[in-house]
This record gives structure tokens, C-alpha cells and sequence, in this order.
């Protein structure tokens, strides 16, 4: 798998198949500092941040799933919606702890194992979602945290207290990889430091388009760009403001 980096310029290719490779692109997703908050998403050409099977995995692709491992070893912690958990189960990251954040508890679909490691999952809930969180997730051991702090305008936890009780655990560097109503929260919160978009090469039936219900537009900065043999695009943003 050949990866070829567009910007910062001369264009530069490397092999992923190599110990090299796989080094440089660690390189290339390294966050700028210790406390930094990423979204890591794919989408459609036309915007879609699902694929023909409702889900993003038919958007992905070998490279795409690599660049995922490089950005998930430079975080502390893999952060996903209540949402994603019910539509894609999630499996539980090889090399990072998964804290899902969820309103309403409710974790069915999920493919936690019965044997998972204390500290391996970490559920951010408001009080009153702690039995319904407990009750979908059957045998399956996970931490809890109460997150007492409600979001404003609508149900749910309060973003900037889900991150704190985070980095109170030693988390600073945290990826959310979905879904897009968690992304929208926590943009329109001004906690994200970074968006790391994979643009699939493809035109699909509009399914759910990343940036719905955002409240005003947010700048970007344009920092990198790769593009693999598949015509995939990678890029990382800095968010400006």
C-alpha cells in the first residue's frame, strides 16, 4: 500500500507495508501537544458519513483502517456516541480504552466482551441512565461515571464535563470517531482541536451528512494532505477557532 503525502509539499510517497512506512505515518498523525481533542471520520464525496450498507464500512478501505491505527496509537482514549454503538456494535480498539458517551444508557448492539479488562471501557452517563447502561450491557464489565453536568438545549451529558471526567482518568489526547450528533456537540461546544476527514471516492445516497445541526460555521486550516492508489483522500484540519 503506497501512500503518497500532497501537502505539506514536495510530494512524498511511502510504503505502509514497511516498518518505515508504518513509522512516518505515526509521524504524520502525531497531535501538536498533550491535551488534544480530534474527530476522525469518513465520509462520501457528496458528504455522507455513511455507505450503501447504512453503515461507514463500506465507505473504508485497507489504507483508511490503517491511518485509524496510527491515529488511535497517538490518543489516550477512543471516545463514540451511544449512537454508533447501536448501528455499528463497535468493536473494543486493540490498543486504546473506548469511553462511550450516552444520554439515555441505552447500549444495545454492542459487541463489548463478558471478559473485558477493568478500565478497558468507560461509560460517561448521567445518573438516571446508570441501570439502563448496566441492563443493556449484561455481563460485560465497564466503569461508569456519573456525569452529573446536563447539556444545554437538549438531553444528555454536557460535553466539556464528559471531557474533564476524561482527563481526571489521565486521558489528555482523545479521539471521537462518532457519531456525527456527538461530533456536532462537541464542535459546537468549541472543544475540538482537529478534524481528520477520509474522503471515500465515492457518490452515495445522502445517508447522514457529518455537519447537520451545526450552529454556525466554524474555520479551518488545512495542515495535511495524503491521497492513496485508490484515489482516498486524508486530510487533517486545525480548527482555527
Amino acid at each position: 500500500m503506497t501512500l503518497t503525502r500532497l501537502l505539506p509539499g514536495p510530494a512524498t510517497a511511502f510504503d505502509l507495508e514497511d516498518a518505515e512506512g508504518q513509522a512516518a505515518l505515526d509521524e504524520l498523525y502525531r497531535p501538536p501537544r498533550a491535551r488534544w481533542l480530534r474527530l476522525n471520520f469518513i465520509a462520501s464525496v457528496n458528504g455522507s458519513v455513511t455507505g450503501p450498507d447504512g453503515t461507514s464500512q463500506s465507505l473504508t478501505n485497507r489504507t483508511d483502517r490503517r491511518i485509524l491505527g496510527a491515529i488511535r496509537r497517538s490518543a489516550d482514549v477512543v471516545l463514540v456516541g451511544a449512537g454508533s454503538v447501536r448501528t455499528e456494535g463497535y468493536l473494543l480498539p486493540r490498543s486504546r480504552p473506548l469511553a462511550i458517551m450516552t444520554g439515555s444508557g441505552d447500549l444495545r448492539g454492542h459487541r463489548i466482551p463478558t471478559d473485558v479488562e477493568n478500565g478497558r471501557v468507560i461509560v460517561l452517563c448521567p445518573s438516571d441512565a446508570v441501570e439502563t447502561v448496566r441492563s443493556s450491557l449484561g455481563e460485560a464489565r465497564v466503569t461508569i461515571i456519573d456525569v452529573a453536568e446536563r447539556r444545554t438545549g437538549g438531553p444528555g451529558v454536557a460535553p466539556a464535563a464528559a471531557l474533564a471526567a476524561l482527563h481526571r482518568l489521565g486521558h489528555e489526547s482523545i479521539v471521537c470517531e462518532g457519531g456525527p450528533s456527538l461530533a456536532i456537540q462537541l464542535i459546537a461546544a468549541d472543544l475540538v482541536d482537529e478534524l481528520c476527514l477520509s474522503t471515500s471516492p465515492q457518490l452515495v445516497a445522502l445517508g447522514q451528512p457529518l455537519s447537520s445541526g451545526l450552529d454556525h460555521p466554524r474555520h479551518l486550516a488545512l495542515t495535511q494532505l495524503l491521497l492513496d492508489g485508490e484515489s482516498t483522500l486524508y486530510a487533517r484540519w486545525t480548527v482555527r477557532d
